[in-house]
């Protein structure tokens, strides 16, 4: 048995927003061998546009830190890449989105929970996508919060018209046979929510038989207007939250401890 290489460890923490205290949420060990190198990015908060904001709740992220990760990769060749956001700011997620697609290692993706807004054009970086069972996705059409007279909101429309238009572009790289624009188009004016089911009979997407792990709570889903009742009850929830990562940590404790009994009866065997 060849014991993998850990070049990296990065630790995860959270501030909750709640009480304002920071709390480690589990870290990451990047490993590479001579067969295969994998590593793991989390989209477990909203997408924000600088890395002060992103620094503020680490669990957000920005196109700074996800250059920041790339950069340190350093070779390796794949990516599983976890969502459960509800989205956030739209020049952000389409720069993190091009920063992704531009990288040359294969990239899976994971709906975990939720992927809404443009956390759902971030997704679509990926080269293959799996959404587990009672995840859920949101398309809608960009907004903003405008200021000033008459030619300013000319120029406000017409920044939002070219914004649709551009995740319109991701977005149909990805539909079934048969999806036209102008179906994706009314899609997005509706404010569309997808389960895994629904989201498969216009994108192509694979539906895991496994639950979603992980309950999500959002700056932005006070802008939106159709969420699910089972969102909407989530929704500033934390204790939800807190036992996602308190089963996620102690999953982890698991898997550590197996692993390390797994070395030591490999030691053991050859006398080590």
């Amino acid at each position: 048995m060849r014991l993998p290489k850990i070049k990296n460890r990065f630790s995860f923490t959270k501030k909750d927003k709640r009480t304002g205290k920071i709390q480690n949420v589990g870290y990451l060990d990047m490993t590479a061998d001579e067969e295969q190198s994998r590593c793991s990015l989390y989209f477990y908060g909203d997408i924000v546009s600088a890395t002060w904001e992103s620094m503020w709740y680490e669990e957000d992220k920005c196109p700074q830190d996800i250059a920041d990760f790339l950069n340190q990769l350093d070779g390796y060749e794949a990516i599983d890449i976890y969502f459960n956001s509800g989205g956030g700011d739209v020049f952000a997620g389409l720069a993190i989105h091009n920063q992704l697609k531009r990288y040359s290692g294969h990239k899976t993706g994971y709906v975990d929970g939720l992927a809404a807004s443009i956390a759902s054009v971030i997704m679509f970086a990926c080269d293959e996508l799996h959404f587990a069972t009672g995840a859920q996705a949101m398309i809608h059409k960009p907004l903003c919060i405008a200021y000033g007279n008459a030619d300013d909101f000319k120029d406000v429309i017409k920044q939002l018209n070219l914004c649709e238009e551009s995740i319109l572009d991701i977005y149909e790289e990805h539909t079934k046979e048969g999806v036209t624009r102008d179906k994706l188009k009314a899609l997005m004016a509706a404010e569309t929510w997808f389960d895994g089911e629904k989201l498969s009979q216009y994108f192509n997407v694979e539906i895991e038989e496994r639950a979603a792990v992980a309950a999500c709570t959002s700056d932005y889903f006070e802008r939106y207007k159709q969420i699910p009742e089972a969102l909407k009850a989530a929704e500033g929830t934390r204790d939800i939250v807190d036992a996602v990562l308190a089963e996620m940590r102690n999953r982890e404790t698991q898997r550590i401890e197996a692993e390390k009994q797994e070395i030591l009866a490999d030691l053991d065997m050859y006398g080590i």
